[in-house]
């Protein structure tokens, strides 16, 4: 009678195993018959995308060109432009100087940098660092058409000057290219704007303290260490060839280029190298067995601090406990981030096109999200 047990509970798991495969496979196909078919619909010019769980990636998909006209296919191996999911790499650095002993969130940043930083219209009040790292510093997020002297001009690759350099020449008054512009008026600490120059003053602020340009900072503390060989701000790191180009709306492809702002927005990586970064995060700061921030920064950085918006520290939390951050440059990409740190999954997207479809309330991005929670329950 026993032995007649043991087989029928073993037969029982078995198909219990198989049946959950054949689940798992059915959900593969219908994200992938719906995925092929929203990019069709989308124009998009390629289209990639992985699932991820605290293991690592378990499903992804690649669609289209990384070069339309060379007919370059995108691959696992294609890096993209991120955008703005670069700032994350930003509040990592921060928390790792914080851990050091070497600045305080809610400090004045001016004993850290040397130049007195203040809102030229509300000069007696401090600038923290935590009001850079949730958009509150009264700095602006100016259109290229509403901004002067030269701050948005583009420049060759790797070029982009540090921010060392420009943010004492256009945000301070007596620069020699203060732009008022760059400012709203608004009191620090005291109204969310989304700036991609104040995350750069952040960057600033890294650069001063570590003694390195924040490019190269990046690359020692965190790339490298979370073995992210093909992730670079600088293209000379990168094989060009490999890089999907950037296609605006018409189809017009832009060569590689630099800007002020990159530390905001210009990383380029892969699925599986930004994989890495965001098993970091859901591993309490460790990957592979590397730690690069404690499990308290962790906590730190995916705090809310504005309910309203559900800002973090640069990360956002959405509803259902997800976190994360999109990136978007009209010139050609828009990426997304997120992970869920309660049951240690996450998805990430990339287009070389600038396309809502990906990001929170696009078809893609909540085919996705809907799909990563079914497919790895």
């Amino acid at each position: 009678m026993k032995s007649e047990c043991r087989v029928y509970i073993a037969i029982t798991l078995s198909a219990c195993i198989i049946l959950a495969g054949c689940q798992k496979e059915a959900i593969r196909i219908d994200i992938d018959a719906k995925l092929e078919q929203l990019y069709i619909t989308g124009n998009l010019p390629s289209l990639s995308t992985c699932i991820f769980n605290e293991d690592g990636i378990q499903w992804q998909r690649h669609l289209g060109y990384a070069d339309q006209e060379k007919r370059i296919e995108v691959d696992g191996e294609t890096m993209y432009h991120i955008g703005s999911i670069s700032k994350l790499f930003i509040v990592t650095a921060i928390m790792q100087l914080e851990e050091q002993g070497l600045l305080h969130l809610d400090e004045d940043i001016n004993n850290y940098l040397p130049i007195l930083f203040r809102h030229p219209q509300f000069p007696d009040i401090p600038i923290t660092a935590r009001m850079l790292l949730t958009h509150t510093s009264g700095l602006s997020k100016p259109g290229m058409f509403n901004s002067q002297n030269g701050m948005w001009n583009p420049f060759e690759a790797d070029m982009g000057p540090p921010p060392s350099e420009w943010v004492p020449q256009y945000l301070i008054t007596n620069g020699g290219n203060f732009d008022s512009h760059l400012w709203q008026l608004t009191e620090p600490g005291t109204f969310e704007n989304y700036s991609n120059i104040g995350t750069c003053v952040a960057a600033y602020i890294v650069e001063e303290l570590s003694g390195q340009d924040f490019r190269t900072y990046c690359k020692e503390h965190i790339f490298i260490p979370l073995n992210m060989h093909s992730t670079s701000y600088n293209y000379a790191d990168l094989d060009r060839d490999g890089i999907a180009l950037l296609y605006d709306k018409q189809g017009k492809a832009s060569t590689h280029f630099d800007n002020r702002v990159y530390a905001a927005g210009g990383i380029k990586s892969t699925l599986e190298d930004l994989s890495y970064f965001a098993l970091c995060y859901l591993n309490d700061g460790t990957y592979d067995g590397t730690r690069i921030i404690h499990e308290a920064s962790v906590r730190s950085a995916l705090e809310i601090q504005n309910m309203a918006s559900g800002k973090c520290l640069l990360w956002n939390e959405y509803l259902g406990g997800w976190y994360g951050h999109t990136g978007g440059l009209e010139l050609g990409t828009a990426t997304t981030l997120f992970i869920h740190p309660d049951t240690k999954i996450g998805f990430i997207i990339f287009t070389n096109t600038h396309d809502g479809i990906v990001n929170p309330g696009g078809e893609i991005f909540w085919l996705i999200k809907n799909k990563t929670s079914e497919y790895l329950k």
